[in-house]
């Protein structure tokens, strides 16, 4: 009998172990199957990231308790409209256009009003950063009619905002002076030439048929300009006829020839010229006060061998390469500007009296007081079926610029702007945005924004010409990026600015 009774302990013993491995083994399969899940959500190119539509974290973690309820907790009822209320004496206009002059040039930005009150701010579709549904009070605000443009963004290069620390956070002034090799994005902007880092080429933001370049020489410390400089300017299709250039390591050797004899010269000889109008043919050019020549006048050529007399016309001079633009079409003035760090974006928002709009700002803008899931309404509409940039036929909304895989100028779909007017919300490119990325945000009730650290990563806002999931279309979806990341085409921003300084800048 003992040993009868010893046998069922035993049996009874084994049953335990075995529960017990069943569970630890699938409490294991279930916290792998999440991370894993975590791991894709978190996939993707440019350092941005997106959320997973099973509802897991991004990075793992829960920052928050935002979105805890789930959405069961949505009422659909409005809150009292007087809550939060600011009268005026005077209704703001719904648009206004704000002038920010700049090296001689006077930019315009088209801003649309959004007009305080209640309006629905994320939803409840199972992606547990975009929850919960909720209402979220926001005062009034101007937030600009498009996407932040090529020339718009030039006034921040001409006013020299990349020099002049009160327009950056501390941490985006050291990273640009620091890391960034050129002042603008890859179309327009300052840009060092090939070779040296005393010549600095500035490109403006037109076409081939029209547009400007303009020359920065530093002096020996790379950091003021050098004026009063001697400048050759020998296009590569001229290079050899009666003026040549060539170096040997440090050494840059100019040679011009005088009937059949090449001659060395240096930066007095080339003043004193007079014999072939150096000046007038574009070749020889003297910088200003500020190191700076304009090179409008210079002939057609793709790319062009710049030497300049740093320390006197008689010393060593410094050679660069000078190049045009590939791609002239992403230098339109009307097209998005792109490729720029979040910290770039915000410099030129506060250089224009504004900042980047918050999440909210952004969302509302598109989606109005009625939680539209577009800014037309709820339906995407991707029933054309287009040829993009290289003949591929694509699906495709005629409200936006979505999946046709090549960006437009701002407002080339004029059908896509919301109830105040707000275009290019849905696709073209996305936008940065000024919150601190937190996957389930504390969302305050008024006028919510997400703080953090300096070099958090940032939200981003909107979808681009290169996606096509109804998903990244919708106007609640939430994604992020690194700060830092520069050379996105696809991604832009835009300004917002408070009724007091819109309406000063209209004046």
């Amino acid at each position: 009998m003992a040993q009868s009774g010893d046998s069922g302990v035993t049996m009874y013993a084994g049953l335990v172990i075995v529960l017990l491995i069943a569970v630890a083994a699938l409490a294991l399969f279930k916290f792998n199957m999440f991370n894993v899940n975590d791991l894709l959500s978190n996939s993707g190119d440019d350092r941005r990231g997106s959320i997973g539509r099973d509802g897991g974290s991004a990075d793992g973690s829960d920052t928050g308790d935002g979105g805890e309820d789930g959405g069961e907790n949505w009422s659909g009822e409005m809150p009292p409209a007087d809550k939060y209320y600011k009268s005026h004496s005077e209704p703001l206009p719904k648009t206004i256009t704000v002038t920010k002059t700049a090296g001689g040039e006077t930019i315009e930005v088209e801003m649309c009003l959004v007009p305080q009150g209640w309006f629905i701010m994320g939803e409840n579709d199972g992606v547990r950063s975009n929850m919960p549904k909720r209402w979220i009070w926001l005062d009034d605000y101007y937030i600009s009619k498009t996407e932040f443009t090529n020339t718009q963004f030039y006034g921040f290069i001409l006013a020299d905002g990349y020099r002049k620390s009160q327009y950056w956070s501390q941490e985006g002034f050291a990273y640009i002076q620091n890391q960034v090799r050129y002042r603008g994005s890859a179309y327009i902007g300052w840009l060092p030439l090939e070779r040296t880092n005393h010549l600095w080429g500035l490109a403006s933001p037109r076409t081939d048929s029209d547009e400007t370049m303009t020359l920065e020489v530093l002096e020996s410390d790379g950091i003021l300009g050098a004026p009063d400089c001697t400048v050759l300017v020998l296009p590569s299709n001229q290079a050899g006829t009666f003026i040549d250039v060539d170096n040997v390591g440090d050494q840059v050797n100019v040679r011009m020839k005088f009937r059949d004899e090449w001659r060395d010269i240096d930066g007095l000889d080339l003043r004193n010229d007079t014999d072939r109008n150096l000046k007038e043919e574009g070749l020889l050019h003297i910088t200003n006060s500020e190191g700076r020549a304009d090179l409008s006048g210079i002939r057609s050529s793709r790319e062009y061998t710049i030497v300049a007399w740093v320390d006197g016309d008689k010393s060593n001079p410094v050679m660069g390469r000078l190049r045009r633009s590939e791609s002239p079409f992403m230098r339109d003035g009307n097209m998005p500007v792109v490729e720029l760090s979040w910290f770039e974006a915000d410099a030129c928002c506060r250089y224009f009296g504004g900042e980047l709009p918050t999440e909210a700002q952004w969302e509302k803008a598109g989606r109005g007081t009625t939680g539209k899931l577009f800014a037309w309404g709820d339906e995407l509409d991707m029933n054309l079926f287009l040829p993009d940039a290289t003949g591929t036929k694509r699906h495709t909304t005629p409200h936006a610029n979505l999946n046709r895989w090549r960006i437009k100028p701002v407002g080339s779909f004029p059908t896509g702007a919301s109830e105040y007017g707000v275009e290019d919300l849905v696709g073209n490119v996305s936008e940065w945005c000024r919150d601190v990325y937190i996957e389930i945000p504390k969302w305050d009730e008024r006028n919510p924004l997400s703080r953090g650290g300096a070099q958090d990563r940032r939200s981003e806002r909107g979808s681009s010409t290169h996606d096509d999931d109804p998903q990244t279309a919708k106007l609640h979806n939430r994604r992020y990026s690194d700060p830092y990341a520069r050379g996105v085409d696809t991604r832009g921003f835009r300004l917002v600015l408070d009724p007091a300084t819109a309406l000063k800048m209209a004046k």
